[in-house]
């Protein structure tokens, strides 16, 4: 797996030869070896692509996601399969037993409330943390008495203030909507890997959403990007957006070592499927 992130917010051809991504515009050229590849954000719509480069990108499973005339993620590029045994993990995903999913999703919405009341320790909202840490351990199965959002209420008001909503139109949910759609592209890209479908979810079933297992599994890993915008809450949002592609290339502790945030996304999808596929007893701890 690559570990470099390749921006590209020009006009520009992106072609392939000999193993190497070539970009090329009006002023200079270069050439990326494609091994060194892991993510390739094409911030403009005036940018051609060759289909060998295409065909390449897939072969490698490198992540392509393509943003709007505003420069927001708009698509992402992935193969059908990303396994030759795909058919076979698909199967599993299909006769996934209820009570597993049921208790796999809880333990992931648990990691999230958990996450976010650590984020809030560290920026000093004690009391609102020791609250959020409460609604954790009050959560039951398929959180039926709504935990998780009576924590997001007491977790984004702590962040940005009694008056937020996030179903505003303002640059702090403009940045966390950019910076969750990062992230679950990951997921997304990591569930094709495994075999899996991203359309069947755990709990999300939103028919209109190609990605309801990918928006499932993510949860926990949302306050990386809550923190990049808390930081940057006073910034415009062309700022905060190269600030928020900085979380590909810090270290996050993940059990005893600090590791990327892509090989940790590719380890914990995986476990997580390994668990819901009953061959694993549970899901790895992503704790910040």
């Amino acid at each position: 797996m690559g570990w470099r992130t390749i921006i590209v917010n020009t006009h520009s051809k992106l072609s392939y030869r000999n193993n190497h991504l070539i970009f090329k515009n009006s002023m200079k050229t270069e050439m990326i070896h494609i091994s060194e590849i892991d993510i390739i954000l094409l911030e403009t719509t005036d940018i051609t692509l060759t289909t060998m480069l295409v065909k390449r990108l897939m072969d490698e499973n490198i992540l392509v996601i393509f943003c709007d005339d505003k420069r927001l993620p708009k698509a992402r590029l992935e193969s059908y399969s990303g396994r030759h045994d795909s058919s076979l993990q698909l199967g599993k995903q299909l006769i996934w037993n209820p009570e597993v999913k049921a208790k796999t999703w809880t333990s992931i919405i648990h990691q999230k409330i958990i996450n976010q009341g650590l984020f809030l320790n560290r920026i000093g909202a004690k009391k609102k943390a020791e609250s959020v840490f409460r609604l954790a351990e009050e959560l039951q199965v398929l959180d039926t008495t709504n935990r998780e959002g009576h924590a997001a209420r007491i977790y984004f008001n702590t962040l940005f203030g009694k008056s937020f909503s996030r179903k505003k139109e303002n640059d702090i949910n403009a940045s966390l909507d950019y910076g969750y759609s990062l992230v679950m592209s990951m997921f997304a890209r990591e569930l094709v890997v495994t075999g899996c479908m991203t359309q069947f979810g755990l709990k999300h079933a939103n028919q209109f959403n190609e990605f309801n297992l990918a928006s499932d599994i993510m949860e926990p890993f949302r306050p990386v990007v809550d923190e990049v915008v808390y930081e940057c809450q006073n910034e415009p949002f062309t700022i905060t957006k190269r600030a928020l592609l900085n979380i590909f290339n810090e270290p996050i502790q993940y059990g005893k070592n600090q590791v990327y945030l892509t090989n940790i996304v590719s380890d914990y999808t995986k476990k997580v499927v390994k668990v819901l596929n009953c061959e694993c007893d549970a899901i790895p701890e992503f704790c910040l």
